[in-house]
């Protein structure tokens, strides 16, 4: 399968270094597997994670803006200034820097959510509260996709 599926719980090594796991190492491409690219999320405390395919697909989009508002800037500015690539080692294992981990308040433990193209790691507790929280979200106010879609066009 070529997308993040699914939910993983972690623990941080003695040498700062996490686990990827093995499904979502398996979704990157063949010529960086060894590789990921990890940003602040823009919409919550949590770290984004993906391979090179979606930080093109995020430029594309920034890129369609235009290119002297402030909507380009701080897009730009917030994504790309920020990014770091970390390195995975031959277990699957990788280091978050320390500024990424204290904006995700993360310790001794991260979660894993898969995001179709992309993938969160969250501090679990609070990565498990925003799940609940979207989900109830989608039940109260009974989204489908199909409604989101046609509400767009």
């Amino acid at each position: 399968m070529d997308l993040f599926i699914s939910k993983f719980f972690n623990k941080i090594d003695k040498k700062g270094r996490v686990s990827l796991p093995s499904s979502f190492r398996n979704v990157l491409p063949k010529s960086n597997r060894n590789e990921i690219i990890l940003y602040k999320s823009i919409k919550s405390p949590s770290i984004e994670g993906c391979g090179v395919g979606r930080l093109k697909e995020i430029a594309k989009r920034i890129n369609n803006l235009d290119f002297f508002s402030e909507d380009y800037d701080d897009f730009s500015t917030s994504i790309f200034s920020e990014i770091v690539t970390s390195n995975i080692d031959k277990e699957g294992r990788f280091l978050i820097p320390e500024d990424l981990k204290q904006y995700a308040n993360i310790k001794t433990e991260a979660a894993f959510f898969g995001q179709g193209h992309f993938f969160q790691i969250w501090e679990p507790k609070t990565g498990l509260k925003n799940t609940l929280t979207s989900r109830k979200r989608l039940l109260e106010q009974k989204k489908s996709l199909r409604m989101i879609l046609t509400q767009q066009k």
